[in-house]
């Protein structure tokens, strides 16, 4: 859904475009691209446009948020993903709460970027995970805190993008779809990088251990992941831990992933690491430009580089 919100603290004037019917858990790629295609459709259609607001499955609200947030970039004004934990039908639901606090975001928030509103708070799109499956707080912030929450009044935080109706949005969805997100676990055998690279992927996000650490004796993936890299295909090394990054300098073990060539994500989510290099293997495959790239905080995906207003340019 996407919703019209009007300058001025009177009535709120609400448009809706319904897009899909489906289990979030069915989203798909080329979902994201047609949500920001409406997203550009509907801001030219309406010049004054405030805000919007997306109302998404929980399942995969991290994913297609911060596809959003690469594809539609300097829009001056916040576009803010919601849904429910509960069915609306049930008289506890959560979802009424969400919206009503996204429509607040949407049309009064003074916020420049891709959000996540959800229980009160409100979530950098890209530096959110969802991390509980029955509460009513399902997503969590991955350093630094949310950017606001919604109490009385709508309170923001600073290192957030400010509302600036004075920028002329960016809009480019191109992608790459063929990326692999891999979870490293004791006993991976290391000829599955080969078997993904053998399927077509020009990608592969791998979850390595604590500061992103990989098998380097038995079943040691060094060796695949240098092969990987010399057929063509990119590999950047991830954390499985929900809080901190990837540092492959400071272990043996992460070093050896480096040293065959693997980039490293920092400290962006699996989720939008994965949806980043998406984005940036639909407009190059040369590789130092995808490894510059990849090493810019485009919309504040690492948090060391956490002021979207000055990188990305």
């Amino acid at each position: 859904m996407l919703d019209r919100l009007p300058k001025g603290m009177g009535n709120v004037e609400v448009i809706q475009r319904e897009l899909y019917q489906l289990d979030s858990a069915n989203a798909q790629p080329h979902h994201w691209q047609t949500l920001a295609s409406s997203i550009k459709e509907v801001s030219e259609e309406i010049p004054d446009l405030q805000g919007i607001v997306v109302t998404h499955g929980t399942d995969t609200m991290t994913y297609s948020a911060a596809a959003v947030s690469f594809m539609v970039q300097d829009f001056g004004r916040p576009i803010v993903f919601t849904g429910a934990q509960i069915p609306a039908s049930v008289p506890w639901s959560d979802g009424p709460r969400n919206l009503l606090d996204a429509i607040r975001v949407a049309a009064f928030g003074n916020l420049g970027e891709t959000c996540i509103v959800f229980n009160g708070e409100i979530h950098r799109a890209t530096r959110t995970k969802k991390v509980r499956v029955n509460s009513y707080d399902a997503f969590d912030s991955m350093d630094p805190s949310p950017i606001g929450i919604l109490a009385r009044d709508i309170v923001l935080y600073d290192g957030r993008k400010k509302r600036d109706h004075s920028l002329t949005p960016r809009f480019d969805s191109r992608l790459d779809d063929s990326v692999f997100l891999l979870k490293v676990f004791p006993g991976l055998p290391p000829q599955t990088l080969a078997r993904i690279v053998d399927m077509g992927f020009h990608g592969i996000i791998i979850e390595g251990f604590g500061s992103g650490n990989i098998p380097t004796n038995e079943n040691s993936l060094t060796e695949g992941i240098l092969q990987a890299i010399d057929q063509g295909c990119f590999v950047v090394v991830s954390s499985q831990c929900a809080f901190g990054q990837a540092d492959l300098s400071i272990y043996e073990v992460g070093r050896a992933a480096m040293d065959v060539g693997a980039m490293s994500a920092h400290d962006m989510t699996s989720e939008a690491a994965l949806v980043k290099l998406s984005w940036v293997l639909g407009h190059t495959q040369e590789p130092a430009r995808v490894r510059e790239m990849m090493g810019i905080s485009y919309v504040g995906e690492m948090s060391y580089l956490a002021n979207p207003n000055t990188t990305g340019k």
